[in-house]
């Protein structure tokens, strides 16, 4: 019987690590830049979308988190993911599209711990001229979870796919204040 404990305990430990991956955000078919001078970046407008249904939660948190992760940069002078913010004035729109998601949620990563899986977001972003409408920019960025076999939720991936949406249009800001 104890042998029955030991390996019940060994197996549960070995489930909880196989399959487990770090974490990663990457960017994906990056489009080469289509920007001149004349594009402002000092106000960005964010708005997050998706084909898929029932994400309401998710896109408002991924808009959240880029407009959030875009004001902590401290470089642009108003970034909205509001409408009623956007004037006549000149700026960028950041449009996120949620393409795919593989959603995880505490509870589940609870009880299934590694079973459960690992988290993913696939998000198409186009970077436009807010005032001609004209495209900047098309990639996709896109996040999985999965720290350990009890972390990585959605969450977490949506976290990580908005930090590479940030670092892609603060690069992009960089390119055109040369």
């Amino acid at each position: 019987m104890k042998c029955v404990f030991n390996l019940a305990a060994i197996l549960f430990v070995l489930l909880n690590l196989v399959g487990c991956a770090s974490p990663s955000g990457v960017v994906k078919n990056d489009s080469s830049v289509l920007i001149s001078k004349l594009v402002s970046l000092d106000f960005i407008f964010v708005e997050s979308t998706s084909s898929l249904g029932d994400l309401e939660t998710e896109k408002h948190l991924l808009g959240d988190l880029i407009v959030s992760g875009l004001k902590e940069k401290q470089w642009f002078t108003s970034v909205s993911g509001n409408k009623a913010d956007v004037n006549s004035g000149s700026g960028i729109k950041v449009a996120a599209d949620i393409k795919e998601i593989n959603k995880v949620s505490d509870n589940v990563r609870l009880w299934a711990g590694a079973l459960a899986g690992q988290a993913r977001i696939l998000v198409h972003v186009t970077v436009s001229d807010l005032s001609s409408g004209n495209q900047i920019e098309v990639f996709e960025a896109e996040g999985k979870s999965g720290k350990s076999a009890f972390a990585g939720t959605t969450d977490e991936a949506i976290q990580l796919a908005a930090g590479q949406i940030v670092a892609k249009v603060f690069k992009l800001y960089t390119q055109t204040s040369l």
